[in-house]
C-alpha cells in the first residue's frame, strides 16, 4: 500500500470561491421573503432608522448590495460610504463594505471595515471571514487564523461554508507552525524502528492530556500502546482518524491502547474538531513542541509508534496507513 505524509493543498483558489459563494450566497445581508426581497436583514437601529423617516439610508443600502452582487464595487463603496456617514453604528453596513473594499483589492480599508463591525456586535459571523481572509492577504497569519475560528465557533454545524472555513483554518495552521514554509511531500519507508529510541524505555514520559493535565506512559503499563501522532492541519492524518477509532473499538481493551498525540497548539480547537468527526479515543498535545521532534524524531505527520507492553519503542510507522487492514492488524498482534 503506498503511504503519504502530508501535503498541505493551496487554498488561494478556494477561499476566493467562498468569498464570491459568500456575497452570492444572502451572507451580505438581505433576505428573502415568499413576496421577494424583504428589507435588510438587520437589527432594532436600522428598523428604528427607516420608522424614523430615514429612506436615503435604506436606498443606499440596497444600492450598495446591489452593485456588490452585479461586481461593481467602486459603486458598491461610494453606497456603503455614504450609508455610513448616515447611519454608523450600523454593523452590517460596515461589513458589506469590507466585501467591496476586498473585492477592490484594498485588505486593509477591508479590515478596518470588519474590525468595526465586530466592534458593534461581536457576534457578527460573516465579519469574522472577511476579517480573517483581508488579514491573510496581508501576511497576518494569526489574525487570520483567530478570525476564522471565530466564524467557525458562531456559525452552525450545517453551514455550507463551515468546512471550507476548516480548510483554511488547516492551511493557515501549518504554515504557523512551519514557519511559513509549505512542506513538500515525502515518501517514507513503510516501517522502521526510531534510531534514538530504539530499546528504550519510556514509561516515564509524561504526556499532556487536552484539558491541561498530564499522564505518564505508565499509565498503559502491560499493554501495546499505538501512539498515533497528527496534526488538525495535515490532510493524511485527517484521512486516517476514523480508520484509527475504528481499531481502538476492535483491539482488545485489556491488550491494547490507541492514542492520538496533537501537534497543534490550540487544545480547544482540537478538543472540538476531534468530536466533531467522532474521535473519542485518548488524545494528548505537543503544543510546545518538546516531544513530537526532540524526542521521537518526528517530522513529518502522520506517524505512528507502537510501544510495547514493557515500555519500549518497537516500531515507527510513518505516512496514512490502512488501520482496518487485516495483515495491519495482526502485526500488531491484534485479531484478524
Amino acid at each position: 500500500m503506498k503511504r503519504r505524509v502530508f501535503r498541505v493543498p493551496s487554498l488561494g483558489a478556494a477561499i476566493a470561491a467562498l468569498a464570491v459563494g459568500i456575497l452570492l450566497a444572502g451572507l451580505l445581508l438581505e433576505r428573502l421573503t415568499p413576496d421577494g426581497p424583504a428589507t435588510a436583514r438587520v437589527d432594532s437601529p436600522v428598523e428604528t432608522a427607516g420608522a424614523a423617516g430615514d429612506p436615503d439610508f435604506d436606498g443606499l443600502f440596497r444600492a450598495g448590495v446591489a452593485r456588490l452582487r452585479e461586481g461593481q464595487p467602486h459603486a458598491a463603496v461610494k453606497a456603503f460610504e455614504e450609508a455610513r456617514q448616515r447611519q454608523p453604528h450600523v454593523p452590517e453596513v460596515h461589513v458589506n463594505l469590507g466585501f467591496a473594499y476586498a473585492a477592490l483589492g484594498v485588505p486593509d480599508a477591508a479590515r478596518q471595515a470588519f474590525e468595526r463591525a465586530i466592534d458593534l456586535r461581536p457576534e457578527q459571523a460573516n465579519a469574522y471571514f472577511g476579517l480573517a481572509e483581508a488579514s491573510e492577504r496581508l501576511g497576518d497569519l494569526e489574525t487570520a487564523l483567530g478570525a476564522m475560528r471565530s466564524y467557525i465557533h458562531l456559525t452552525p454545524e450545517d453551514d455550507p461554508y463551515r468546512r471550507r472555513a476548516m480548510a483554511a483554518v488547516w492551511e493557515w495552521q501549518s504554515a504557523l507552525e512551519l514557519g511559513g514554509t509549505r512542506p513538500g511531500a515525502t515518501e517514507s519507508p513503510p516501517e522502521t524502528a526510531a534510531p534514538a529510541l530504539a530499546g528504550a524505555n519510556l514509561a516515564g514520559l509524561r504526556l499532556t492530556r487536552l484539558d491541561g493535565g498530564t499522564d505518564s506512559l505508565a499509565l498503559y503499563a502491560g499493554k501495546t500502546l499505538i501512539l498515533n501522532v497528527w496534526a488538525t492541519w495535515c490532510a493524511p492524518c485527517r484521512e486516517e482518524l476514523p480508520a484509527l477509532q475504528r481499531l481502538s473499538a476492535r483491539l482488545d481493551p485489556d491488550q491494547f491502547v490507541v492514542a492520538g498525540l496533537s501537534i497543534d497548539t490550540d487544545a480547544d480547537f482540537v478538543r472540538e474538531f476531534l468530536r466533531d468527526v467522532g474521535v473519542d479515543y485518548a488524545n494528548y498535545i505537543d503544543a510546545t513542541h518538546d516531544v513530537a521532534r526532540p524526542l521521537f524524531g518526528i517530522d513529518s505527520v502522520p506517524q505512528t509508534l507502537v510501544i510495547g507492553p514493557d515500555g519500549t519503542l518497537r516500531t515507527r510507522i510513518e505516512g496514512l496507513r490502512d488501520w482496518d487492514d487485516p495483515q495491519l492488524i495482526a502485526s500488531l498482534g491484534g485479531p484478524e
